[in-house]
């Protein structure tokens, strides 16, 4: 917001002046306790945080691998912030349930390591998670494929969440560009949150890829620029299988025809492997299919199609806020949590701050739909 917004929103009588002479100020200022705490809670900024004389450098919890262009560009968002330590909440308390009622530890997680064979990996998240192409390519559009892939997750005991903003606040964008999404490993309640506001093509890839995270035991946030040779190796082990899992390379070859330009092959293979035209180039350009020219040349016109048809994308999720909470939080974590409060384990208040509501009559109408 501008400064005049915020000097609005915190009532400051000679409107912005206090403000901006508080932001230039060499020594102390003048300013209200009232007014101070009013400036915390606008900026959403910790009240104590307002006493230092710097900002303090902020690091996110989980491993961070998002190359150096994209992290000296600016410091994490409050958005992002917020909704990695949402989750890793909501996930603290899933994983404690599950122990306590007697759950068996998912053998996948923390199963492999970026010594394995990325093709070997590959094919063993394929069978495990019952995500082969022969029913993919069946499905209609990408948003489709998106929600098969979440359901077959969510049956492996992966919770898989979309959401385009942060908290309960829809003008709180999450920006793509920022991140595209990231894993929570746990043994007994892993979680892959997926950043709504990027198009279902892409969520594909980032799905497969945080799923490779989890295999490693790994909480991390992915650098989101897929095949970039710049990426850690950790991250191109990581892109090495999702790619294998989504295109395979055995049927990718044989798909693929050198007779056709790359164009009308983008065309066809993105209709059997249902994922976007990006991947399938550097998935081509590895397979040595195309030279170094055509792949330039193809990249160029996908990114700017890529551009047109991501500026208008709003939130994939859209609907009503009792079918929003199923794809915000995860409809097994939503029936836990319902379950456990109707069945007088979980106090109210908690379940409040776990399902992202004040009100019991909103929990009594979500358990009509999701129990």
């Amino acid at each position: 917001m501008s400064i005049a917004e915020l000097a609005r929103s915190i009532g400051t009588k000679r409107s912005p002046a206090p403000l901006q002479e508080w932001e230039s100020a060499q020594g102390p200022v003048s300013i209200s306790t009232s007014t101070l705490e009013k400036l915390a809670k606008k900026t959403r900024a910790p009240y104590g945080m307002l006493f230092l004389s710097s900002p303090p450098d902020e690091q996110l919890p989980i491993r961070d691998f998002r190359r150096a262009s994209v992290q000296d560009r600016r410091r994490p968002s409050l958005e992002l912030i917020e909704t990695i330590e949402d989750y890793q909440i909501r996930q603290s308390w899933y994983s404690e349930v599950l122990q306590e009622e007697g759950a068996e530890p998912i053998g996948f997680i923390s199963s492999a390591s970026t010594t394995d064979d990325p093709d070997s990996l590959a094919e063993n998240m394929s069978s495990s998670l019952r995500i082969g192409t022969e029913e993919r390519r069946r499905l209609s559009a990408n948003e489709d494929v998106a929600l098969w892939l979440i359901k077959r997750l969510d049956e492996s005991g992966i919770t898989v969440v979309r959401k385009g903003f942060a908290g309960s606040a829809t003008n709180r964008t999450l920006n793509k560009e920022e991140f595209k999404g990231f894993a929570l490993a746990d043994r007994f309640a892993p979680f892959i949150f997926v950043n709504g506001t990027d198009w279902p093509a892409s969520q594909v890839f980032t799905i497969v890829h945080e799923c490779v995270h989890l295999w490693l035991g790994e909480s991390a946030i992915p650098s989101g620029d897929w095949f970039d040779g710049a990426d850690l190796p950790v991250e191109r082990f990581c892109n090495k299988v999702a790619a294998q899992v989504l295109m395979p390379a055995i049927e990718f070859d044989q798909l693929w025809v050198s007779s056709l330009s790359v164009k009308e092959n983008l065309e066809v293979l993105s209709q059997h492997f249902r994922v976007s035209s990006l991947a399938l180039l550097y998935r081509a350009i590895n397979r040595s299919l195309i030279s170094d020219v055509q792949f330039k040349s193809a990249l160029q016109t996908s990114n700017h199609e890529f551009r047109l048809a991501t500026k208008s994308k709003s939130e994939a999720s859209g609907g009503s806020f009792y079918n929003n909470v199923g794809v915000h939080l995860g409809k097994r974590f939503v029936r836990e949590v319902l379950t456990r409060t109707l069945g007088g384990k979980t106090l109210y208040t908690e379940a409040f701050n776990l399902l992202g509501t004040r009100k019991t009559s909103v929990i009594h109408t979500m358990a009509e739909k999701y129990l």
